[in-house]
């Protein structure tokens, strides 16, 4: 398990800790199940966006030709997505760590 904070729509995934509560207003805690993890080796990846196209939410390839991962932790839901974004990359520098 995982413990994340989320806050105005931004997340952040905190280490595990026992005994944490969520405080009252915007900020809460909860618990997700085993994650997804997206691993770029950048030394392979020539930014050639064709991830991006098949999961925008988590790739992005910027004005600067360089790709960046939006989302390192993307939901089970995205899965199939990112899978087509692995099967599509011509130099096989995308996966996945589960």
């Amino acid at each position: 398990m995982r413990r994340v904070w989320q806050h105005r729509g931004v997340r952040r995934v905190l280490p595990h800790r026992t005994g944490w509560q969520a405080s009252a207003g915007s900020h809460h805690f909860h618990d997700e199940g085993p994650e997804m993890r997206i691993v770029v080796d950048f030394d392979k990846c020539k930014s050639n966006a064709l991830c991006m196209a098949e999961a925008p939410e988590v790739f992005e390839v910027r004005e600067d030709n360089f790709l960046y991962i939006l989302n390192e932790n993307p939901s089970e839901e995205l899965r199939p997505q990112v899978e087509e974004a692995i099967r599509v990359c011509p130099t096989r520098a995308v996966s996945i760590v589960d």
